[in-house]
């Protein structure tokens, strides 16, 4: 089938056979052009793309489909932990990415005392996504809970959580995470997953929040709200406005034994650059003066000179 696909497009213009042969990243731009760039409202550039046969390799495809509310988005497939994850947005020339937050929650019925747990968390083991640990603050909300978020598995053994302290009167201020009813902590490293697990702390009948919850999110975005402590589940309709922020690069190679390989490095576009990323492998960049695309041919563009404009003397 790839050879039919091979003669076919010679066929259509012989200089496709010199852009084929120049290197097998060429011949994944070539079937790109082919495949779906926009899911929904988030635009999804070369090495990323919709569906199998798209984008540089199966670890760069994505799902282009329905979230739980109905509206048509990209997911990231390959979640060991049961479900795919949906994605916000995508940026190539940044390399970031934004996911939907995923939630654990407890809530605790004082009637009958049955408490409900819905643990969760993100694997991205098999994708080139790495979740940031500058850009994210894990984040437990509630009365008389405690959390903790294990980061990479068993093996490397990070762990990071926090237990917010009990409520008192007027002590709780809308939009800071100050440590009562609401606590936040820093991640110690990147990962390439994380699992959030949520618990009652003492004397939780007393409690005057029924659900407690724990989140990781961009920590510049999330804002407290006092209703998430006074009024059942309003942090779940909040929550779907969240995101994870994800850093990722092209491959886990380094630069210097990239570059030895002509057929498999991805800084294909003239103008662009190879980056050593903080030891998770490197990404592509245009270099000063060109913006756009480094992953395609002629995809770093130079960046017009704005008009200057001329000071007039004052009078």
């Amino acid at each position: 089938m790839a050879y039919l696909l091979f003669f076919n497009l010679a066929l259509l213009n012989p200089l496709l056979l010199l852009l084929l042969a120049s290197s097998t990243s060429s011949v994944a731009q070539l079937v790109h052009l082919g495949c779906q760039s926009q899911c929904g409202d988030v635009k999804v550039d070369y090495p990323f793309g919709i569906g199998k046969g798209c984008g540089r390799s199966e670890h760069f495809q994505l799902l282009c489909k329905r979230n739980d509310r109905g509206r048509v988005k990209p997911f990231i497939r390959r979640n060991n932990l049961g479900y795919d994850l949906e994605v916000s947005s995508i940026s190539v020339s940044e390399g970031l990415a934004r996911i939907k937050s995923p939630v654990s929650s407890l809530c605790y019925n004082r009637t009958n005392g049955y408490v409900t747990y819905d643990f969760a968390g993100a694997d991205l083991t098999q994708t080139p996504f790495w979740v940031s640990n500058t850009q994210n603050m894990f984040i437990v909300i509630g009365s008389n809970v405690y959390a903790y978020i294990s980061l990479n598995g068993t093996k490397s053994r990070y762990t990071a959580g926090c237990e917010p302290q009990k409520l008192s009167g007027g002590s709780v201020v809308s939009s800071s995470c100050s440590g009562i009813g609401c606590c936040e902590v820093t991640l110690p490293i990147r990962s390439k997953s994380y699992f959030m697990l949520i618990d009652l702390s003492s004397s939780n009948s007393s409690s005057s929040s029924t659900c407690g919850y724990a989140v990781l999110t961009e920590a510049d975005r999330f804002r407290f709200s006092t209703s998430y402590l006074t009024t059942p589940r309003s942090f779940e309709k909040d929550v779907v406005n969240l995101s994870v922020f994800l850093d990722w690069t092209i491959s886990s190679e380094k630069c210097e034994l990239a570059q030895r390989n002509i057929t498999s490095y991805a800084c294909v576009s003239s103008h662009s650059t190879c980056i050593d990323y903080h030891g998770l492998g490197y990404r592509c960049s245009c270099v000063h003066g060109y913006r756009g695309n480094p992953y395609i041919r002629y995809g770093c563009q130079r960046i017009k000179d704005a008009q200057r404009s001329v000071p007039v003397p004052l009078n």
